[in-house]
């Protein structure tokens, strides 16, 4: 089982899972993206923008779970600095969660979490393609996995001056991180029977929309030898594909992540159009409707109602064949994920707003709802369309 980003930090951190911890515990695997840090030993990053960073007491949320894999490749996990990343780590490590993504040095950052089962062993490699600078590993600094890429601009239409139209966006891979992905992925091929890689990466200023590099990184890793591929940092779902007969989940979303007082952080940093009347005005153009900002009788979860839409996803894996699924859950007042069965009103809407997705990216992906159940919660069936 998979869900995207997560950070407990609330009052009572043990209920934050408590409408699947059951489903999560039933599973060889669950993965989660830990979108934060958890430590004592905090030097704020230069480069970090509103640092997510909570007491180590508020980890207890994610131990008490059933999550027993974590990313630690993403824009948020060095926010306190290095030490703090590795305490972080420490601290899941220490409460029978792996991880993988980040670490002492790059070797570290880039070797996956290995899982044994009854069924075989699970590799699960961890990048980021979104971060601040300097949050990435090197030979002899610690740090995390990165999967960089240039970004080019280019106007639409070649015949014309017309300045300050929203141009064409492009990106070009970085050669060195995909040869450590395609390296990375080879050497977990060879000691393990699943592998799976995770990416922290996309737009979050709009829904369903995916980059060149999501879909060029997603396949090229399957490519190089991955069984299945999981998206997060949009803060909205996004759609599924299969290539080669592999699941890619472009963008499980958030799914328990606690931001509480982000407002009043938000105003602090002047980060993300909170500052003078320009960063204001340039902000609501860029953002719109999505602007992260409060939200009346959200207070732990400050996005778009679209944001309150979310799940897991389901792999399974038998006689030599990945089948794929998605459990839709919503986001209340309280934050917890709760599941939701395909045939009602919520559960209709989380699975509408998947075709959507797909839909938006022209991704023939079908859904058959409430195929079958886990722990009393009902999964959708996910498979190639044509």
């Amino acid at each position: 089982m998979a869900v995207g980003d997560v950070f407990v930090h609330r009052e009572e951190p043990q209920e934050a899972f408590q409408h699947v911890d059951r489903a999560f515990r039933s599973a060889d695997v669950a993965f989660a993206n830990l979108e934060g840090v958890y430590s004592k030993t905090l030097e704020r990053a230069p480069s970090a923008g509103v640092p997510v960073i909570a007491d180590p007491v508020h980890a207890s949320g994610i131990a008490a779970s059933g999550i027993n894999v974590a990313s630690l490749a993403n824009n948020h996990s060095l926010d306190g600095g290095t030490l703090a990343m590795l305490e972080t780590r420490s601290l899941m490590q220490a409460n029978g969660v792996a991880t993988a993504g980040a670490g002492e040095d790059s070797a570290a950052a880039r070797a996956p979490a290995v899982i044994d089962t009854d069924r075989g062993r699970v590799a699960i490699l961890a990048y980021a393609s979104v971060f601040p600078c300097g949050y990435e590993a090197r030979p002899g600094a610690p740090g995390l996995a990165p999967v960089r890429a240039h970004t080019l601009y280019s106007p639409w239409e070649t015949n014309e001056w017309n300045p300050g139209l929203m141009p064409r966006v492009t990106t070009v891979p970085d050669e060195g991180d995909m040869t450590d992905l395609r390296e990375d992925i080879a050497r977990a091929r060879e000691q393990a029977d699943l592998v799976i890689a995770s990416f922290h990466w996309g737009d979050f200023t709009r829904p369903f929309v995916l980059t060149d590099h999501e879909t060029r990184t997603a396949r090229a890793a399957v490519d190089a030898g991955a069984d299945a591929v999981l998206g997060h940092h949009h803060h909205l779902l996004r759609g599924i594909e299969f290539y080669g007969g592999k699941p890619i989940f472009y963008g499980l979303g958030h799914f328990a992540f606690d931001l509480p007082g982000l407002e009043e952080r938000l105003q602090k940093s002047a980060y993300l159009g909170r500052g003078d009347a320009r960063l204001r005005r340039e902000s609501a153009r860029r953002f719109g409707e999505y602007k992260i900002g409060a939200r009346d009788g959200y207070p732990l979860l400050p996005f778009h109602a679209d944001g309150r839409l979310t799940g897991f996803a389901v792999l399974s894996y038998g006689d030599g064949v990945l089948r794929a699924g998605f459990a839709p859950c919503v986001l209340g007042p309280d934050n917890s994920p709760r599941p939701v069965a395909a045939s009602t009103p919520e559960g209709k809407e989380v699975v509408d707003y998947l075709e959507r997705a797909c839909a938006f990216e022209g991704l023939p992906t079908r859904f058959e709802r409430d195929a079958f159940a886990i722990e009393g919660v009902a999964v959708t069936a996910v498979t190639p369309g044509s």
